[in-house]
């Protein structure tokens, strides 16, 4: 029996590392939470989307400085001292989250359907289930019903310069954002009931891209995830030291 770490739970982040590699998946594992700007930006834009009232409670805002001076790294260090845990942005970079903030308020889709009203939704929505030999875990984060009362689940999504329907339907295609789709569903496909998904994309341009992804492309993504559910398993018996030929034929190579 390998010694290797077994896979104890899987998520949406560890399932498409380990479509990547089970080594990929390995190093995501052990490496922890290394928070980059992208990240700092995207939880900053989901606070200030779905729970403004603890912006103060994670952030701690202060002005931009020039960390190679020391002036800069002393106001740093004094507001690394005042954080106490929180994460440190600049007043750009609050200004910056504010703006997109507005622009996906203002989408006359969002607004349409209601989809920031917290009369309908709830935000941050845990999400824990057993398939497959597995729990699999995650955050949803808006879950409720639209005006009209049909059952909607959907996801912020950040992308960057990516805008339009082109741009943004490879980049669900490119993220397995329907794979997201499939495992949040799961609950109400699996018993057939109606439940609508959306990934509500913004660009750093402020420009909204609202996509549905039906239940036919949910189903299709399933026969992904459950390979990757059948690789997991495999892995706690293998461990999670190979590379991208996990994934290739029987001798090693993909075939183009």
């Amino acid at each position: 029996m390998t010694t290797q770490p077994l896979i104890t739970h899987l998520s949406f982040s560890r399932l498409t590392e380990l479509a990547h590699s089970p080594l990929a998946l390995k190093q995501y594992i052990e490496g922890g939470k290394t928070t980059t700007a992208a990240m700092t930006a995207g939880s900053l834009l989901d606070c200030l989307l779905f729970t403004p009232q603890d912006l103060e409670q994670k952030f701690l805002v202060m002005p931009k400085v020039d960390k190679r001076t020391k002036v800069g790294i002393a106001a740093f260090e004094a507001a690394i001292e005042q954080a106490n845990g929180r994460e440190i942005i600049t007043d750009e970079q609050l200004s910056d989250a504010q703006f997109l903030d507005t622009c996906i308020r203002n989408n006359s889709t969002v607004a349409y359907h209601g989809l920031l009203n917290p009369d309908f939704f709830q935000f941050q929505v845990p999400v824990s289930f057993r398939y497959g030999g597995f729990d699999h875990k995650g955050i949803k984060d808006a879950d409720g019903t639209r005006r009209d009362g049909q059952r909607v689940i959907w996801d912020l999504k950040r992308m960057g310069s990516r805008s339009g329907e082109q741009l943004v339907r490879s980049q669900i295609r490119n993220s397995m954002y329907d794979l997201q789709a499939a495992i949040y569903c799961h609950p109400y496909d699996t018993k057939d009931e109606s439940v609508k998904y959306y990934v509500i994309a913004v660009d750093n341009d402020g420009f909204v891209t609202p996509f549905e992804i039906t239940r036919d492309s949910r189903n299709k993504a399933r026969i992904l995830w459950n390979k990757l559910i059948k690789a997991a398993a495999r892995c706690n018996f293998e461990g999670l030291d190979m590379g991208c030929e996990f994934w290739a034929e029987q001798d090693g190579f993909f075939y183009f």
